[in-house]
């Protein structure tokens, strides 16, 4: 049962919204199941667009003026309570607005938050874009705890969030902890057969193009015959070139 005042104002808000789509008949041009079976959810997927939700962010946090600690407890709510994909997404937009939350953000959150997530995209728009080099590295004893523990974890999310969650970092900083981390936990993943967990192994590969080349490039070459075909290819390509190995254009899909 959702207790959390603000979680039912964002349910009223989707509902809203949904009904709004439905008057315009926009709804009727979008493939709904396409795209639930694309971003791999098992919930309600409303067919929102990236801005329609970020705009609902925007107004629960303007019209709420949240603090920190009352954004941790939506987050909880609106993770263990969801029963649609929209209130997974919305989560960390809500998040990523508030850089006081950030700041002093306790990653054993995340621990409580992937138990929640079902496929790529809830597992990326949670772990990629709100945590920085600064906030990882301010914070590294109890980041490095949390991702190696991540990185053993029985829930597939959480070992995939144990390379997504690097992939910012290592694109912003060169600092050594960062790198040597990401190595150990591709090298730990390395032999996984799923999707989930070799498209973010080559993900966290190319990310250490930016400032690790030469020990990205020898790590492959020790590693060519045992790292999944698709993450050597991709990261050697970047490494290489600049580009991933298969440029093919890719069909877009709204959040």
């Amino acid at each position: 049962m959702i207790k959390n005042p603000i979680h039912l104002q964002i349910l009223k808000d989707i509902s809203e919204l949904e009904k709004s789509l439905l008057l315009k008949r926009d709804l009727e041009r979008l493939n709904i199941a396409f795209g639930q079976k694309y971003i791999g959810t098992n919930k309600t997927y409303h067919g929102f667009s990236t801005k329609q939700i970020s705009d609902l962010a925007k107004k629960i946090i303007t019209e709420n003026n949240l603090k920190k600690d009352q954004i941790i407890e939506l987050l909880n709510s609106l993770y263990q309570n969801n029963t649609s994909y929209t209130e997974i997404v919305i989560g960390p937009m809500i998040l990523s607005l508030s850089s006081e939350t950030l700041k002093d953000f306790d990653p054993k959150n995340l621990d409580l938050w992937l138990n929640y997530t079902c496929g790529w995209a809830e597992n990326d728009v949670l772990c990629q874009s709100n945590f920085t080099s600064e906030i990882i590295l301010n914070n590294w004893s109890n980041w490095q705890k949390i991702l190696k523990q991540f990185n053993q974890d029985r829930n597939i999310n959480k070992r995939r969030a144990s390379l997504v969650l690097l992939t910012k970092s290592l694109r912003q900083s060169d600092d050594p902890r960062l790198s040597k981390l990401a190595f150990q936990n591709i090298e730990n993943l390395k032999s996984e057969k799923e999707i989930l967990i070799t498209k973010a192994v080559s993900w966290l590969l190319r990310s250490l193009v930016a400032f690790h080349q030469d020990e990205l490039l020898d790590y492959l070459e020790k590693n060519k015959d045992t790292l999944p075909k698709i993450a050597y290819r991709e990261a050697l390509s970047k490494a290489l070139t600049g580009r991933k190995y298969n440029n093919s254009k890719k069909q877009k899909i709204n959040l």
